[in-house]
């Protein structure tokens, strides 16, 4: 019996096979040291990420009689050490940092605890870090002690927009954000959120977006639909744009930015009454028309100025000036007598605003009515019609007697 499990150790501890091609490795992907220069003696940080760069998996596999199992892991890493040597720094902290496995992908900040030298300059301690069964190295880091030179390392967001330069109250506007990182190191999970103040300028659809990571010099673009309110004043509006992002060492920042809009108000003006002084203009005398203007839009209306080709001796055009929206006003017209009749005419309305000059023309028509001798005008010829209608019944009468009776 015990010759037999003899036998079946063997023969699994045999057939147990590994892939040793995969060789085990990190990197450091990034360091900051803090302050980003040490004056002489100053103690600070100096923190260092570490990150798995084995590809691949290993694959093991058992026997047992005519039965094989395969098992596959992956290749992960295992730290034995991570040092800090220098002539010139002085380690604060414990020597070795860390120890244990880096999963992939996973990223792993190491931090030490130093203290400047008293003379000034830049210094390259190193870090060395021991993989077990694998490649080790070791990484010189720069130090910044007094000196005008800066080995701050850190990103720095930037915010570009594609909106119109002028938009109307009441209207949707569409373009895009771009977000860049101009700084010096990789910025992570960035989240972009647009804070619109409701009801003036709010997001239409999508408000925040994420983006996973942005190295240094890369730019990223997002499309943007912003909704303008119909009754915000006119004027330069921010919209806040709150950037958030993970600095390389986990620790999270927060930008602000804006988006600028420049609102611009647009006049909408029309004809609500056409009024003459006096009220019942008679034919040959002199009257005054008051063609009466109102501004609808949403932003001033300026010279405003009215025209007509009325065929009526008198003044022909009429200044008004400045329209407030919601306002109305008058452009008058001073005008001779005419004779009796009904006269076509076109009235023309000009006025400019932030988006230019406009102007709109409407038919019109003013009627003049005949003198006040116009009745008894027409009372005598009601009479001439009774005293011929007399004459003819008493014509007949005289002529055909018979008929009458």
């Amino acid at each position: 019996m015990f010759i037999l499990f003899g036998l079946i150790l063997v023969n699994l501890s045999a057939s147990v096979t590994g892939d040793k091609t995969q060789i085990p490795s990190v990197i450091i992907q990034d360091y900051k040291v803090t302050p980003a220069v040490l004056t002489a003696g100053e103690k600070g940080t100096l923190t260092i990420t570490l990150k798995s760069i084995t590809p691949g998996t290993r694959t093991s596999s058992i026997t047992s009689g005519t039965d094989t199992a395969s098992l596959s892991s992956p290749v992960i890493p295992y730290i034995d050490s991570v040092t800090f040597k220098s002539k010139d720094i002085d380690l604060l902290s414990t020597d070795s940092k860390f120890e244990g496995n880096i999963g992939p992908e996973q990223a792993v900040p190491v931090t030490f605890y130093i203290q400047a030298p008293q003379k000034n300059g830049l210094y390259f301690p190193e870090v060395w870090i021991r993989v077990r069964d694998g490649q080790s190295l070791k990484y010189p880091v720069p130090v910044n002690v007094g000196t005008q030179l800066s080995v701050l390392r850190t990103p720095t967001l930037s915010l570009e927009n594609s909106f119109p330069s002028m938009v109307k109250p009441g209207t949707k506007i569409d373009g895009n954000v771009t977000i860049r990182n101009e700084g010096a190191s990789q910025a992570d999970n960035i989240q972009i959120m647009v804070n619109g103040t409701p009801p003036s300028v709010i997001a239409a659809g999508i408000s925040s977006f994420q983006v996973e990571q942005l190295a240094a010099g890369e730019a990223v673009t997002r499309n943007l639909s912003l909704l303008v309110d119909k009754n915000i004043q006119a004027g330069l509006v921010e919209v806040p744009v709150r950037m958030k992002y993970a600095l390389i060492d986990g620790s999270s920042v927060e930008q602000l930015g804006s988006i600028g809009i420049d609102v611009r108000g647009e006049a909408e003006l029309g004809i609500t009454a056409v009024e003459t002084t006096p009220s019942r203009v008679s034919q040959k005398e002199a009257f005054d028309l008051m063609i009466r203007v109102q501004n609808t839009g949403t932003g001033d209306a300026k010279s405003v100025s009215a025209k007509i080709d009325l065929p009526i001796e008198g003044t022909k055009e009429a200044f008004v000036g400045k329209i407030k929206p919601g306002n109305d006003a008058p452009a008058t017209f001073i005008m001779e007598g005419a004779k009796a009749g009904d006269y076509k005419y076109k009235a023309t309305i000009t006025w400019t605003d932030d988006w230019g000059e406009h102007s709109f023309t409407r038919d019109l028509s003013q009627t003049i009515p005949g003198s006040e001798d116009s009745g008894i005008t027409i009372i005598g010829a009601i009479i001439l019609i009774v005293i011929g209608a007399g004459a003819f019944w008493y014509w007949r009468r005289k002529n055909n007697p018979d008929e009458m009776e």
